[in-house]
């Protein structure tokens, strides 16, 4: 089999496997977050036969169409922290985490109706929370590291609290808020947890 032959069939496979993603994401953004392989072969114009070839089942496609996401917005998922004086670091922590949230809705949402019976998925959202919440503690180390053992634990869990993806869906998804409004409750919600702690810690 020659080169050009093989290469063409890798980039077949290439664009089959884009077409079967894309065509899950648009599902999720329907809020189809269990679909089929039968929906999905319909929606990309395949067989089931022809899905099943390039994965294994439903839940590679969802893994698949989870990494894809981390190559398309790298910088979303490194969640480096922020510098600056602290009102400028809560802007750019809070301005991160609602772009991540917004751009991972769909998925985000059809991993939580997965990962019961997926532990890929449940690998894959325990690492993003643990890498959020480094970037939230080494955002904020500065009014942390002056804080008493037991207070600060507390101030931590409440920060995470605030800035987590399930805050933000309660806030959009279910009071219905925009992202602006959203972005300042979350701002707001920090700003008194890094303010009541560092008073508690004084008196």
């Amino acid at each position: 089999m020659s080169d050009t032959v093989e290469d063409g069939r890798v980039a077949r496979s290439r664009r089959t496997r884009a077409a079967v993603i894309d065509a899950l994401l648009a599902l999720y953004a329907e809020d189809n977050l269990t679909p089929t392989i039968e929906d999905i072969a319909s929606r990309v114009g395949m067989t089931t036969r022809s899905v099943y070839h390039h994965f294994q089942d439903r839940e590679a496609i969802a893994v698949a169409l989870a990494e894809h996401q981390k190559t398309q917005h790298p910088e979303l998922f490194v969640a480096g922290p922020f510098s600056g004086n602290c009102a400028d670091r809560i802007v750019g922590l809070v301005a991160h985490r609602a772009t991540l949230f917004e751009t991972v809705a769909p998925v985000r949402r059809a991993a939580l109706a997965y990962m019961h019976a997926s532990p890929q998925i449940r690998i894959g959202q325990t690492r993003l929370a643990a890498r959020l919440r480094r970037q939230l503690t080494r955002t904020f180390e500065p009014e942390l590291s002056i804080l008493g053992r037991s207070t600060k634990a507390e101030a931590v869990e409440l920060l995470d609290l605030h800035t987590s993806w399930d805050t933000w869906e309660r806030l959009r998804r279910w009071q219905r808020l925009s992202v602006p409004r959203s972005s300042r409750l979350v701002s707001q919600l920090v700003t008194q947890t890094l303010d009541a702690s560092a008073h508690d810690d004084l008196t």
